[in-house]
């Protein structure tokens, strides 16, 4: 059963994702970075491995001060859990609950999203396939959507990691520039 979480932003200022990354990550942990202009994906050890909703939607409110900013948790492939903010607040929330609890949503969508269709994608099975479909409403690549901490701890190990992946941890004082291939060649320049 696959587990994940991540923020996605959308901005044009790549200085200010690296003092969010700074900010977000927790001492003696490590948060992961994904540059795909203007969208920014970040991946943090704390929040994927707490699964805490509450410190997920704290990330998503500082993450929209920069622009547009997404959140998607999914629990064993049975939960969705996702956010949209803006300015520094959020505006939709989703969680699914887990073990028959009814969904739970507050919050409105912005004018250029389909409620419907959001609805929809929101039902979809596999849960993967649900962050999938939002992502692309949203204008963001679809597979940075279900991608976790952990996912990318492996492509790390195995020396697999794009070469532009950006590493916040400890013991390197900040970030790291990665000299390696880059995985998806197919949607460069998206």
């Amino acid at each position: 059963m696959r587990s994940f979480t991540n923020l996605q932003v959308r901005t044009q200022d790549a200085n200010t994702v690296r003092a969010l990354a700074e900010e977000l990550r927790t001492p003696g942990l490590a948060l992961y970075v994904v540059p795909d202009p203007p969208w920014y994906g970040l991946y943090d050890e704390r929040l994927e491995a707490d699964e805490d909703v509450t410190g997920l939607w704290a990330a998503l409110e500082r993450a929209s001060r920069l622009g547009r900013a997404v959140a998607f948790a999914v629990y064993e492939d049975e939960a969705l859990c996702w956010g949209l903010a803006e300015g520094g607040r959020i505006l939709y929330r989703y969680r699914e609950g887990v073990e028959g609890a009814p969904p739970i949503a507050d919050g409105r969508l912005p004018d250029d999203l389909d409620a419907a269709a959001v609805a929809a994608a929101q039902a979809g099975e596999p849960k993967t396939a649900a962050a999938r479909a939002l992502a692309g409403m949203l204008g963001l690549f679809p597979d940075h959507a279900v991608v976790g901490f952990g996912d990318l701890l492996e492509m790390d190990e195995a020396n697999e990691l794009p070469e532009d992946v950006w590493i916040f941890e400890d013991d390197a004082g900040s970030e790291l520039r990665l000299e390696r291939p880059v995985l998806e060649d197919e949607h460069a320049g998206d």
